[in-house]
């Protein structure tokens, strides 16, 4: 965040004139970028700065009454909309700048947004070192970049009222991320009961077409449970593909794929059962892939229900952390903060 510090920032309110019509607008950078800039106030006798990047439109819901209330007072932001039962919506909308944080005399940003989109992440990566980027499997919002002192790659996750120093990027408060990684040793142990079911479903669909695999995928459903589209809820199948995993692996396995959804299988099989379309499978997953893709949604499910499997990992001072499939929980002062999604 060199690009906010605090000296720049109060340099550019004390020698640059603000935009036309305000007396506590001022750009960033070039005075053209009119939707980057920043605003001064006072906080507990302190000049700080509310960096902006354009705009937030607020949706608010009213009733009809309220609704020609402010129409008779001559509001211009007012809205209805007639939907398609007849029925009518009335809101009104707030329109005020998009804050996505402070800067303090101390030389810290604060993260204050309620959230961030792209172009706020964007915006703020460019003003410093290191990237801002959400990354879901690195539990939401999240830092990389070079750390300050030592220079190797780190990661912080970014949670709302977290403070960093403008120049290094370093948070003002310690953090730890918590996480949970697969003991192989407890999950080999775990899977063995598998082993056979993997073996046999491996071999039966690395022998099929794509075609063979969706009717014979239409007839175990049939079979097993009925029409197929006449049930939706999903853990009846994984509930019947569980009793047969040792008797019936391949209709276990079809089961487990249509009831998760591999491949867009669900959509694939109604497109298969309409005799419109024809000669469909060319750039459909084959049925060996859906398998690979089973076990690996399978093993995870496995894990997730047995607990005793996961040993647990910390993260200290910006260390750099993977990506899981397992999620983080982020500690600050002994308490779990929210990462920004």
């Amino acid at each position: 965040m060199q690009g906010l510090n605090y000296v720049r920032l109060n340099s550019i309110s004390n020698s640059v004139s603000p935009y036309r019509g305000s007396v506590n607008r001022f750009p960033i950078g070039s005075r053209r970028h009119n939707t980057k800039y920043f605003l001064v106030r006072e906080e507990e006798g302190q000049r700080v700065f509310d960096i902006v990047h354009g705009q937030r439109w607020k949706h608010i819901t009213l009733t009809k009454a309220e609704h020609d209330n402010l129409a008779k007072e001559g509001s211009t932001k007012l809205r209805s909309y007639q939907h398609g039962d007849g029925t009518w919506e009335y809101y009104t909308y707030e329109v005020s700048p998009n804050i996505l944080g402070v800067v303090r005399p101390d030389n810290t940003f604060e993260f204050t947004s309620g959230n961030y989109g792209q172009g706020d992440r964007g915006i703020l990566s460019t003003y410093g070192h290191g990237e801002l980027s959400t990354n879901s499997r690195m539990g939401g919002m999240v830092w990389t970049g070079r750390l300050h002192g030592n220079g190797e790659r780190g990661a912080y996750p970014i949670y709302q009222g977290m403070r960093v120093n403008c120049e290094s990027m370093q948070p003002t408060k310690s953090i730890t991320v918590i996480g949970r990684k697969v003991d192989r040793k407890v999950g080999k142990d775990l899977l063995a009961g598998y082993a056979e079911f993997y073996a046999v479903t491996e071999v039966m669909t690395k022998a099929m077409n794509y075609d063979v695999f969706v009717k014979t995928m239409v007839e175990v459903v049939n079979e097993h449970l009925g029409e197929i589209n006449s049930n939706t809820d999903w853990s009846v199948f994984t509930g019947k593909a569980d009793t047969l995993v040792d008797s019936a692996p391949l209709d276990a396995a079809m089961l487990y794929i249509y009831a998760w959804d591999v491949g867009n299988m669900r959509w694939n099989v109604r497109r298969f059962m309409d005799t419109s379309y024809s000669n469909f499978s060319a750039h459909e997953d084959t049925p060996h892939t859906m398998f690979l893709n089973l076990k690996r949604r399978l093993n995870k499910e496995i894990y997730k229900a047995n607990e005793t499997v996961f040993k647990k990992v910390e993260y200290v001072n910006g260390e750099m952390y993977p990506p899981s499939e397992w999620g983080y929980t982020v500690m600050v002062d002994g308490q779990e903060v929210k990462q920004y999604d």
